[in-house]
């Protein structure tokens, strides 16, 4: 009769653990959503913006990349980031970041103190 009682005893735990992974509610916490990079293409000559948006539009949390082709060696910096690429003549660059402050924040040719646009970041 003993035996009996603890294999009772061990299918109700089973079923008891069975009904627990059953009905254990699923989180209900809204899923993030993957947004695809905003891309910006920018083309700089005489120190002046040729190509491309003078003001970089993006919305807090999204992966920005800049694409920035310069005619001269120089630097891109963009104030508030503080993020900074080095730019060779003739040859493409890319400044990579996620937009996690928000306002605008100018960029410019560092060597130069050129300012050349800006990036608008809004709030979610």
């Amino acid at each position: 009769m003993h035996k009996f009682n603890f294999w009772l005893i061990i299918i109700g735990i089973l079923v008891l653990i069975g009904l627990f992974y059953l009905l254990n509610p699923k989180s209900t916490a809204p899923a993030q959503s993957v947004t695809a990079a905003k891309i910006f293409d920018l083309v700089i000559k005489n120190k002046k913006l040729v190509s491309g948006p003078e003001t970089l539009t993006v919305t807090e949390g999204d992966q920005v990349i800049i694409n920035i082709t310069d005619d001269e060696n120089e630097e891109l910096h963009l104030h508030g980031y503080d993020k900074s690429v080095d730019l060779e003549a003739s040859k493409s660059a890319q400044l990579i970041f996620s937009a996690n402050l928000t306002g605008r924040f100018p960029y410019e040719l560092e060597k130069s103190k050129t300012e050349i646009g800006a990036l608008e970041v809004q709030p979610k």
